[in-house]
């Protein structure tokens, strides 16, 4: 198939159809490589799933989501950098990641001086959501997950993580108040739903190959400020262009190859080649009848999804202090981020995301509640989601009682990542197709990586070099 597919002195002009993550990066680094492309979005600005948007009653810029990355993310890391917009983000130092239980007492899960995998070990020994056997059994598993090469993780795909926890002793508590904290945000779905492959993943990838890998970073800036404008100038300065607010209608071709582009309300565009960078579910219907149908997009087409709700709550005063964020064990929230503007610049003290006196010291607050794997919130009314965790942060944070609930935003995302089931790897198509000149970026695409920024990314990197010939 390799001897089909165009190389780049005989592709000059490319067609990328979405402007997302995947998208975009496809398109700088066709750019780069002198490739005539042009990025095709339907909507009036970039970013895919991660954008924000302005609050016409705070004036607030607000995200439609809580998007984080760690220092293992290079690839995410990579284009903020190219782009030149890597200072509007903050990494932490180290890990910290403060967790409470429903009665209120606070650990932290944070890394140590100490070289991996050892830099976790004082933060675990002093865990105090699990008992020293929950611990013991925790640590065999971690050395279990150590020793699996790339192909023996591969293959437990048909497995699930709760499964392949249990075989190593760990209790639903232990998956509860340890596994889960990092699986659920991570995959978008708990131990018991997702394949041990994709989760071990997170955990060799974020924890034990590097201190600093599970480093959290956040934008300092909305989500849609961060990097989308510089992007557009990135590829236009190259020779490309941007087309927003216009929207595909149908790929036509054959197995063959893709003729043109058809557009609603626009010329059709012919190019020499196709990316296609939207999600699973979008695939098939802007293929040619013939290739819809076709095993190879069929099989893309299966990848379960899973939602994720944000809630955006401003209280009048303030009702919690925990730094920027907090994950909360036995409690609805799930994981809690402070958003209240900032008067200082966010990240400058003592090694933390922010200081608690950088925020407005005597206004009022914004949280935000990031619900994963939402299956049983996404399609609750704002009258029955809202009270609901407002009720569940008073159970954290007594405060709220006693403060008024000023206003407050339901960000809904029915399909926000892939759900990565086991024997879903197999439904994770690569960036070559059967088309001689369609290739395929996403975060679903098979980058190993879950449904992320960076897989996002990775996906865009992978898409580029499979146009080019370069794997």
């Amino acid at each position: 198939m390799a001897d089909n597919h165009a190389g780049a002195n005989a592709t000059k002009r490319v067609l990328v159809i979405g402007g997302g993550l995947a998208g975009i990066t496809t398109a700088i680094d066709l750019a780069d490589r002198g490739c005539q492309v042009t990025l095709l979005e339907r909507r009036p600005y970039l970013g895919g799933r991660t954008y924000s948007f302005v609050d016409k009653e705070s004036g607030e810029e607000v995200d439609n989501g809580q998007h984080i990355y760690m220092k293992c993310c290079t690839a995410y890391i990579g284009l903020l950098e190219k782009l030149g917009v890597a200072s509007r983000t903050s990494v932490q130092r180290r890990m910290r990641v403060p967790v409470m239980d429903a009665k209120r007492r606070l650990s932290r899960l944070a890394s140590s001086p100490l070289p991996a995998p050892l830099h976790l070990l004082p933060s675990f020994a002093t865990y105090r959501h699990l008992t020293w056997r929950d611990k013991r059994a925790a640590a065999k598993a971690i050395l279990a997950m150590r020793k699996l090469s790339f192909d023996q993780r591969r293959a437990l795909d048909d497995v699930t993580f709760a499964d392949w926890l249990k075989r190593y002793g760990q209790s639903d508590a232990t998956i509860a108040r340890f596994w889960d904290l990092i699986v659920i945000p991570t995959l978008n779905d708990p131990s018991k739903r997702v394949s041990a492959s994709q989760a071990i993943m997170v955990f060799q990838e974020g924890f034990f190959r590097d201190a600093h890998g599970a480093d959290v970073g956040i934008s300092k800036v909305g989500l849609s400020t961060l990097l989308m404008k510089e992007a557009q100038q990135y590829i236009e300065s190259r020779g490309g262009t941007v087309m927003l607010g216009k929207s595909l209608e149908r790929l036509e071709g054959s197995l063959e190859g893709i003729d043109r582009a058809r557009l609603y309300s626009e010329p059709p565009i012919v190019a020499d080649a196709y990316v296609l960078a939207v999600p699973p579910r979008l695939l098939r219907k802007l293929l040619p009848d013939g290739l819809a149908k076709h095993e190879f997009f069929e099989r893309g087409s299966r990848l379960a999804m899973s939602p994720i709700v944000n809630l955006h709550l401003w209280f009048d005063r303030r009702v919690a202090d925990f730094g920027d964020f907090i994950a909360l064990l036995d409690n609805e929230a799930q994981y809690v981020f402070d958003k209240t503007p900032f008067i200082l610049p966010f990240g400058s003290a003592q090694g933390r995301l922010s200081a608690q006196d950088e925020r407005h010291p005597n206004g009022g607050q914004r949280l935000c509640l990031s619900l994963s794997a939402a299956h049983k919130y996404i399609d609750m009314t704002n009258e029955e989601l809202v009270p609901l965790m407002v009720g569940e942060l008073a159970k954290a944070f007594p405060a709220v009682k006693g403060a008024t609930l000023t206003r407050s935003i339901v960000v809904r995302e029915r399909y926000a990542t892939f759900s990565p089931r086991p024997g879903s790897g197999k439904y994770r198509l690569p960036s070559r197709t059967p088309v001689p000149n369609l290739y395929l970026a996403g975060e679903w695409t098979d980058t190993d990586w879950p449904s992320t920024m960076e897989s996002a990314v990775r996906s865009g990197h992978n898409a580029a070099r499979a146009l080019l010939g370069e794997n």
